[in-house]
């Protein structure tokens, strides 16, 4: 029997990745962050995140990379997992908000002024992406239009870990999961439409 829970994290389990994610989330908007005894400027840091070419820009931050290490650290990573981070901390850097509660596409069709944050064709547009530069593209569209409403960074990260899973198996040529609702397009399409409603 498959498990149809589908707000529930499935790369993203681990409790120290997850803390790890929201810390560094955090420090972004503070000037003078203090993890781990080194004094880091959150806000210069998310400004020079924003000002490089998303997703493969990022790469190259001092931001990007130590939030790898410190993922990295704490659980397994594929190799494609780098592409599906810089991802994330592309389009992180336009959240106002972390918000946890309900997952990320739930967020997406939650009402705002009578009508779904994200609406039904731009959430179509969103599933369609086949590319990940294009995925990044329409996700930042996405968390902006959230505004202070905030996001799930967890769920958020969970899913395009996930999403660039499965781009790496189509590319290899590999066969899909047989549980659908271990498939992103469907766990995000169920979620969207449970809370748009």
């Amino acid at each position: 029997m498959f498990n149809s829970d589908t707000e529930k994290e499935i790369i993203i389990i681990n409790l120290d990745a997850k803390k790890i994610l929201t810390d560094w989330f955090d420090i972004l908007s503070e000037r003078d962050a203090r993890p781990d005894g080194t004094r880091i400027n959150g806000r210069a840091r998310r400004a020079e995140l924003r000002r490089m070419e998303p997703p493969f820009g990022v790469m190259m931050c001092e931001g990007y990379d130590a939030l790898f290490c410190k993922l990295a650290s704490v659980m397994p990573l594929k190799p494609v997992d780098k592409m599906a981070l810089a991802i994330f901390v592309s389009v992180a850097v336009h959240i106002k908000n972390s918000e946890t509660g309900r997952s990320f596409a739930a967020q997406l069709g939650e009402k705002i002024k009578d009508k779904p944050c994200l609406t039904p064709s731009r959430f179509e547009r969103l599933q369609q992406a086949e590319e990940p530069e294009v995925l990044c593209v329409q996700l930042i569209r996405a968390v902006k239009l959230r505004g202070k409403e905030g996001v799930n960074i967890v769920s958020l990260a969970d899913g395009i870990f996930l999403w660039m899973r499965e781009w790496q198996d189509r590319q290899e040529d590999l066969p899909v999961t047989a549980n659908p609702f271990a498939r992103n397009r469907i766990r995000w399409a169920s979620e969207y439409l449970s809370s748009a409603r």
